[in-house]
């Protein structure tokens, strides 16, 4: 209609909206409301636009943070594979270069933990990381253990776990309806009781990569390691593609102790382009950890060459490098990489 444009939002209707969400503490919706107003503001604008840009930067760095905390607390609970996906959801939201850079040492972090046993207390943390992780120590998070708990409703919580899902993921976990999230947010709170029975009978409904994977979730916390293996399998048999998927099959081999298959897992993630880069640092992690250095250092190489991970390959290589006497190669890696690190 002709009069429809007068009564069209503008830009400053979802600032106004995402200053609300801020305030209130509504991180996801903050992020969904600038981003509209990013999408609407104009080039007349400039001044609007960079509040924009740093107020959705300020929303999107809080669910990095938010997801490291809960990262965090899943891999204290022993839960490795949730810690993962909350880590991955860090790195996808985050602007900040620091939250990012922490976000990615934890993923690739807990991609080389053992599992812990649930009742350990929160110091276990600090020390589920293998000795093939260079960069592990006690106090790598301490960042997201800082962050206070969050005072969300279900709704939000949601919302902020599946957000930055890469692809198609977080519209079709949203449309999984409420039955689901309840069964989601249970099996982050630990409460398998709840969200098995919900699962299960969505999975009688019909096949669905994300059900299985939340499924397998359950199998693999309870130690039921062949029903984990299989409906995990059975997700990429649907969805080649998913990363959580892939992630759970790397974190099974390295679990039992199958180096070779972890490494293969590995490389068909780089082959099929999923979550490539934190691929070819967890190749290195894993032969640092078998001793075989030479290799490592060849796919940290070619780590360097990648924005994303390029600091993180930098500070693995330097000692590697320093080993093996290679002193210039370790100072000029130093000089590029690692000069502003602390």
């Amino acid at each position: 209609m002709v009069f429809s444009r007068f009564f069209k939002k503008d830009h400053r209707h979802y600032m106004a909206q995402g200053e609300k969400y801020l305030q209130a503490e509504r991180y996801a919706d903050a992020r969904a409301a600038f981003s509209e107003a990013a999408e609407r503001v104009g080039a007349d604008a400039a001044e609007d636009a960079r509040s924009i840009k740093e107020r959705l930067g300020f929303a999107c760095d809080r669910l990095a943070e938010l997801n490291l905390h809960e990262g965090s607390r899943s891999l204290t609970a022993g839960d490795i594979m949730k810690a993962q996906e909350h880590f991955q959801l860090a790195i996808n939201f985050a602007v900040d270069t620091q939250v990012r850079e922490a976000a990615q040492k934890a993923l690739r972090e807990a991609a080389v933990a053992k599992p812990a046993q649930p009742a350990k207390k929160a110091e276990a943390a600090g020390h589920s990381c293998a000795s093939s992780c260079s960069s592990c120590g006690p106090g790598h998070h301490d960042a997201p253990e800082e962050i206070p708990e969050p005072d969300l409703d279900d709704e939000d919580r949601f919302h902020i776990m599946v957000g930055p899902l890469p692809g198609d993921l977080p519209e079709r976990y949203a449309a999984m309806g409420k039955e689901f999230a309840k069964a989601y947010l249970a099996i982050h709170d630990g409460d398998d009781a709840t969200a098995l029975p919900i699962l299960e009978k969505m999975r009688l409904s019909g096949e669905n990569d994300i059900v299985m994977y939340e499924l397998a979730l359950i199998m693999y916390r309870s130690r039921r390691g062949s029903e984990s293996h299989y409906l995990v399998e059975q997700a990429l048999r649907i969805n080649p593609t998913n990363p959580l998927c892939h992630l759970a099959r790397v974190q099974m081999a390295i679990d039992g102790g199958n180096f070779h298959l972890a490494v293969g897992h590995l490389k068909k993630m780089r082959e099929l382009d999923v979550l490539a880069d934190q691929a070819l640092i967890m190749l290195g992690d894993l032969y640092i950890g078998s001793g075989d250095r030479q290799t490592a250092m060849e796919y940290l190489s070619q780590a360097l060459d990648i924005q994303t991970v390029a600091k993180a390959a930098a500070e693995k290589l330097v000692p590697l490098l320093s080993e093996a006497g290679r002193t210039q190669e370790a100072q000029y890696l130093v000089k590029r990489y690692l000069k502003c690190s602390h």
